[in-house]
């Protein structure tokens, strides 16, 4: 193994959220020293890290007006939000790591702590000195509450990688600039999520920096982690009822894994075509069982994988469960942090996911 030296994913996410605490904080005394204030509307942060006001970040130079276009139309946001609602999946970790933290959001859905906000969230907003969201579960999945949404008293609402319908949009935009999915529902790349959130909060080149700050932050796990380079593998879940639950490489969870060096199984695509699977797909365990890969990866406990070996015979003589090769990532919060796939989670947890996979394969 490599002995070159690794930054573990919580200090680098601390330190990088430090340097926008400073930031942000600096803006607020030199608005202060100049005699501005807060509530004046300009392009400055609103912060104070022992109060716990709201926090959002100073827009980039012409940054706004900014016209972003979605399966809605076009939204025009004229100035930086100050009190952002998100609604969907991951567009609040966006949000906070570029320095704007919304009023209110989905529950995380974890378990115990993890329930209403995920670790790596509930610690980048301490951080920076910000109270927590509300949240609302409807803004995660479902029909959105827009009356809630209303309350919050939202000046933009970013719904990036969301299910809403035109109807829940044109509610929404009644209420505050709404910014859409780019085309399908639920069908936002990672990539295109990020771009679309640093552009709707004046970010551009933050959402650059981003997004180079992590392939850098794997290129360091990949060379401490060596062993897994070429490594063959399947992501999916338990099998249940002789059905198991397979992901492609359109999902982000297998594009992480990739990104270690690790190569999808060539059974893969395949399967994913004779099921006409998009990001996940059904497979028969005596159709699975016909396939190889040097590992399996799930995300469950171990008592729950020891039951389901136990249960189905044929599952758990496949060729990389029988072998002792399975990996199973048994932390809730790291196989959330790889479902969620955002830069902000996978600083959180990409040592232990690498981590998990090393230590199935010794």
């Amino acid at each position: 193994m490599s002995t070159t030296s690794f930054i573990p994913p919580r200090r680098r996410l601390a330190e990088f959220l430090v340097g926008v605490a400073a930031l942000l904080t600096a803006l607020v005394l030199s608005a202060v020293l100049v005699g501005c204030s807060s509530s004046d509307g300009g392009d400055g942060a609103d912060v104070t890290g022992s109060s716990g006001e709201r926090v959002f970040a100073e827009a980039e130079d012409g940054a706004f007006p900014v016209t972003i276009g979605h399966a809605y139309g076009e939204t025009t946001i004229e100035k930086p939000a100050e009190r952002l609602v998100v609604v969907g999946w991951a567009g609040a970790d966006l949000a906070v790591q570029l320095g704007t933290v919304p009023v209110a959001q989905g529950p995380a859905g974890g378990e115990g702590d993890s329930a209403e906000f995920h670790p790596w969230f509930r610690e980048a907003v301490e951080e920076l000195g910000a109270p927590l969201p509300a949240t609302e579960p409807s803004l995660e999945r479902g029909e959105v509450d827009t009356e809630f949404v209303a309350t919050q008293e939202p000046d933009l609402i970013l719904a990036i990688s969301s299910g809403i319908t035109a109807e829940e949009y044109q509610r929404l935009s009644d209420i505050a600039p709404t910014v859409a999915f780019p085309d399908e529902p639920w069908g936002t790349s990672a990539e295109d999520h990020l771009t679309m959130v640093g552009q709707a909060l004046g970010r551009p080149s933050e959402a650059e920096a981003v997004t180079r700050d992590l392939d850098d932050h794997f290129a360091e796990t990949v060379e401490a982690h060596p062993e897994l380079s070429g490594v063959s593998f399947f992501y999916g879940f338990l099998p249940d009822d002789g059905q198991v639950v397979i992901f492609s490489e359109a999902d982000p969870r297998v594009k992480t894994l990739e990104k270690l060096g690790m190569v999808p199984s060539p059974d893969l695509d395949p399967l994913a075509r004779e099921a006409d699977g998009v990001s996940s797909f059904n497979v028969a365990v005596e159709r699975l069982i016909s396939t190889d890969a040097d590992t399996y990866v799930t995300t469950t406990s171990q008592e729950e994988w020891d039951a389901a070996l136990a249960t189905d015979r044929s599952f758990a003589a496949w060729g990389p469960v029988g072998s002792g090769n399975a990996t199973v990532i048994s932390d809730s919060d790291v196989g959330l942090a790889l479902a969620t796939s955002t830069p902000l989670s996978l600083a959180w947890a990409v040592d232990d996911i690498a981590g998990a996979v090393s230590d199935s394969l010794d």
